[in-house]
């Protein structure tokens, strides 16, 4: 049996990821299936907070996360169907690139929930993961990223390696070659 040294789950069975968001205006949070399947997520925006401003104001998008990041990831718990933490077999935050203020309120709350519940933490690398998204169990008749079921399998991926993807995402903008 393969055991990773890392302390990441056994990837030769399904397991499940509580993932976190905190990068820059809006408080998300996912719990994914390792095949990609998303079981359960919430979502926090302050498009209200800074509308007036035009723009994102970093320091009201902290506050903002610090208020909302524990409902958030409740919520998203209670999505998927688990009632803690404990449930989970891993957790998984983004570290960047983002405002570093933002990202810190992310990566402290999941350093503080890996370490109470003894579980992996993962650095997740933002823009990565918006590339990844694609690679998502696809319903080709809902036309649609599913939500959690057992007749999707990770072979049912909307798109296989290598690809093209254009990432626009706040300041970076890029045309990638995936493969």
């Amino acid at each position: 049996s393969f055991l990773a040294k890392s302390g990441l789950p056994d990837r030769s069975k399904p397991f499940t990821v509580l993932g976190i968001e905190s990068s820059c205006d809006d408080t998300g949070a996912a719990v994914l299936r390792s095949d990609g399947v998303i079981l359960g997520e919430a979502l926090a925006s302050q498009s209200e907070i800074h509308e007036e401003f035009g723009g994102v104001v970093p320091g009201l998008a902290k506050n903002a996360h610090e208020e909302k990041i524990d409902s958030v990831i409740n919520e998203a718990l209670a999505n998927a169907g688990l009632s803690s933490v404990d449930d989970v077999d891993a957790i998984g935050v983004t570290v960047g690139p983002g405002l570093e203020i933002c990202l810190r309120v992310g990566c402290n709350k999941a350093r503080e929930l890996a370490m109470k519940y003894k579980k992996p933490f993962v650095g997740i690398h933002h823009l990565e993961a918006h590339i990844l998204m694609a690679r998502l169990p696809f319903d080709e008749t809902a036309g649609f990223t599913t939500g959690g079921s057992d007749n999707i399998h990770e072979s049912k991926r909307s798109i296989e390696f290598p690809f093209l993807a254009l990432l626009v995402s706040g300041g970076h903008c890029q045309l990638m070659k995936c493969l």
